[in-house]
This record gives C-alpha cells, structure tokens and sequence, in this order.
C-alpha cells in the first residue's frame, strides 16, 4: 500500500480523474449491477451484494488518488475525488523515456493484442520498449522484473498474472524506484489497471440468465465456474458476478447447484477435460451456465457441454480472438457458446500509457483504473469485431 501523504491541489500539479463508470447490465426492467448497495428484482427474487474492499475491484466509493513520489519510489494518497470516469489520453512522454512492458503471456490472443498497441503507441509517441515475456509463469515474471529494471524505464507496464509472484515483482521495481502500473493482478505499490471484475462477470451471468429464462429453464439452471485462486481475489470475483448475475435474472440458484472448479493451467484443453467429468459426476445438472476467468477455459466449457450433448451455455469473458471466433463460429444452439464480455485488450495500453504520462508529469490518477464492458453474442459482435 501507498504511504498516506495528503498533497496540497494546486502544488504538484493534480488533476482530479476516476474510474470507467460501471456500466449497467442488460435489458430495461433489470437492476444495475449494484456497487455496494443491494439492488433488487422482484420477479427473480434474488438480492445480489457486491462485496467491496477487495483490492483489483474496489468500489468507486472506496478508491483513492494516488501520485507517485519518485524520491521514496512510493505511491502517496492526495486528496480528491478518485470515483470519476477515467478518460484515457496517451500522449509523447519525457523525452528519452523508455518504457517497461512484462507481457502477461505472448502465446494467448487476449496478451498478444496489448503487445501490438504497446509497440503501436511506441512507434505514434516515441518511447522505446523494454521487453520480456512472463509467459504465465511466477519464476519467469521475476526473472523479467529484473531484466526490465536493469534497463532503466521510466515507467513499466506489469502484466505478471501469478499472483503470488506479486509482491517480488513488485519490490524489484520498488527498490529501482520506476512506478508501474499492472494489468489484472494486483501488485503491491501499483496502479492496477484491468477489468471491473464483477460488473463483468455480472453482466455475462445476467445475459445467461437471460437465455435460460427465454428458453423457460430457469428452475433447471445449475451453475458451474472454472476458478483459479492463483490469479487473485480481483479475477475471482468475475465469479462471483456471474453467479449474482444468473440469479438476478432467474432468482435464487440452491447452493449445491453452484459448483468451483479449478482451471488452474489457464488452457481450454484442461477446462474440456474438467468440466467433462464434472458433467460425467453431475448428471442430473439439467441446465448448465458456466464461465471461467477468460475466453479460452470458457471455450472449453461450452465444448464440454456439445460433445457430452448437455444442454447449457458458456459464457466467455474477454472477447479476445478465441472468445470472438467461437461467438461468431455457429448458432449457439449448435456450439452451447453463448457470447463474450468485451474487456477490449487492444484499449489497455492507451490507458496504461496515458497513467504514466500523468503520473510523470506530477499528476494524480486512481488507485485501480477499470475498463468498460460489453456483451457481445452473435447478432453485435460483428459491429465491434467485424
């Protein structure tokens, strides 16, 4: 955590900015997406209860400003409003600025599109790019920190998705003093920039709900969630979204029929075969919802469901390469791949670049910077992935 030192406005040239406002969730006549408070439809008689102070999805009313001292190599709170939209504006840094970039993991679509508009933005604003791919894996991620930091960036984008890597990849670049911003995961003295994890699990699980009420099967309805604990407490709670978001639409869902498992290896070759002999020891699970943290274990799930001839729908969150292919592949009836929740990965990069454009140039951002998110299914995936 920051150093709490209250700066005066007006001194260290802050400017009040925010987070992406939490974008409401489906259809007119349904609840918001509740942000702390319970919201309630009467129809599904479901009261869903977002949980806050979890650092990686605080709520807008939790979260502060934060500036970076660069003499401590701390973060500091300042005072201001931090529950705004955040609007990003990547811009030309410090001249000779280098900037840091640890690549979640190259070999996946969803790390692969922020690769391209990290070197996209170099090449428009004239930063260089010091490089190393994490590849999904703790012992790597500090062995790029390190790399990376001996290079001198003034700022680095961390995209270490091994949460339990977090802290020594954060303390190399503590002790090198470079402020960074990191994508998902949350790292200890780090902006974290990434998904509004439940309002985007909330709006995919709503969506479910919604397919299972129009095919009249909501008191059928079982759910099923591909976790990972290693990926933190902020990516689980994409979870616990969705599972709010399918019993807001078809109410309250028997705890015995809302089931984790652990998807562990981040491929959708693992999810296939988990969530096949889960269906195998579940066969009286009549109507199946499922998602997991991204595209590809959601893709598993939902081959899961076509070979083994279960009814259901997964639903991806991502909207990467493999979460748009299998939206836009075959009729959903056909592939039991229900659609995806855009998290727009291409964007990440213009938001990480315009954080570090503010905070070398004095300024404040939030704490946590969140992206908007979308549902997108057959019919409108085409208007924003053509």
């Amino acid at each position: 955590m920051p150093e709490v030192r209250l700066a005066r406005r007006g001194t260290r040239g802050l400017v009040v900015l925010g987070v992406i406002a939490l974008v409401t969730a489906g259809a007119a006549g349904r609840p918001a997406v509740p942000s702390g408070g319970a919201v309630h439809d009467q129809d599904a008689g479901f009261t869903p209860q977002r949980q806050g102070g979890i650092a990686g999805a605080l709520l807008p009313e939790e979260l502060q400003l934060w500036a970076y001292d660069a003499e401590s190599g701390r973060y500091v709170v300042v005072e201001g409003d931090a529950s705004a939209p955040y609007v990003a504006n990547p811009r030309p840094l410090p001249a000779g600025a280098k900037v840091g970039f640890a690549e979640g993991w190259a070999a996946i679509p969803f790390s692969f599109s922020i690769n391209q508009r990290v070197y996209a933005l170099g090449a428009e604003h004239g930063f260089e790019v010091a490089y190393c791919d994490n590849e999904f894996d703790a012992e790597k991620a500090v062995g790029c920190a390190e790399q990376i930091a001996s290079q001198g960036p003034a700022f680095v984008i961390n995209s270490n998705w091994q949460s339990g890597a977090a802290p020594a990849v954060a303390s190399i670049y503590d002790a090198a003093k470079i402020p960074a911003v990191s994508i998902d995961v949350v790292h200890p003295n780090q902006i974290f920039l990434g998904a509004d994890n439940y309002t985007s699990g909330f709006i995919g699980g709503e969506a479910a709900g919604r397919k299972a009420e129009a095919d009249g099967r909501c008191a059928d309805v079982w759910i099923l969630l591909g976790e990972n604990p290693g990926e933190g407490e902020g990516a689980n709670q994409r979870l616990a979204g969705f599972a709010d978001g399918v019993q807001t639409v078809c109410g309250a869902v028997a705890p015995e029929r809302i089931a984790r498992e652990m998807f562990d290896a981040g491929t959708a070759d693992q999810a296939l075969t988990k969530a096949t002999d889960w269906l195998t020891a579940h066969p009286d699970a009549g109507y199946v919802l499922s998602t997991s943290i991204d595209d590809a274990r959601a893709d598993g799930v939902a081959k899961a469901l076509t070979q083994s001839g279960r009814e259901g729908y997964a639903v991806g969150l991502g909207c990467d390469d493999i979460g748009v292919a299998s939206t836009k592949a075959s009729a959903t009836e056909a592939n039991h791949f229900l659609g995806c929740v855009a998290y727009y990965p291409e964007r990440y990069p213009d938001y990480a670049i315009s954080i570090a454009a503010d905070l070398l140039e004095g300024k404040a951002v939030p704490q946590e910077v969140h992206l908007q998110h979308d549902f997108l299914d057959g019919a409108s995936i085409g208007s924003v992935y053509p």
